[in-house]
């Protein structure tokens, strides 16, 4: 359950940055700015509406519960640090890599435009 809400909102967030690039045309950064800033509400939605479908079982006093209370404090603990890394590992590695893409990218138009000149 933990590693789909997670790797769903990543490529969500990645799905969007993606399309300020292709579609919008958006350099780089404003592209990754552009889509944390429409994909940050859906993202915490998600994490805060199982989070708070977990308190109950993580904040429970029965002894017959365990393990469920362990199994409920440790997807808390992951969703909550895993959507911190979606939010900010997430688009500082996408910049990484495809910052070196875009250079080379723009440095092939710029020799195009002295060789037709």
């Amino acid at each position: 359950m933990l590693i789909g809400i997670v790797t769903t909102n990543a490529i969500v967030l990645v799905d969007r940055i993606s399309q300020n690039i292709e579609q919008k045309r958006l350099p780089l950064r404003q592209a990754i700015i552009e889509g944390g800033k429409t994909r940050l509400r859906p993202i915490l939605m998600t994490a805060f509406a199982t989070i708070a479908a977990l308190l109950p079982l993580a904040l429970t006093t029965s002894s017959g519960t365990l393990i469920s209370k362990g199994l409920a404090i440790t997807v808390i603990g992951g969703l909550t640090s895993s959507t911190l890394l979606t939010l900010v590992f997430i688009p500082v590695v996408y910049e990484l890599f495809f910052s070196k893409r875009t250079k080379k990218h723009s440095k092939s138009e710029e020799t195009a435009k002295v060789v037709n000149n």
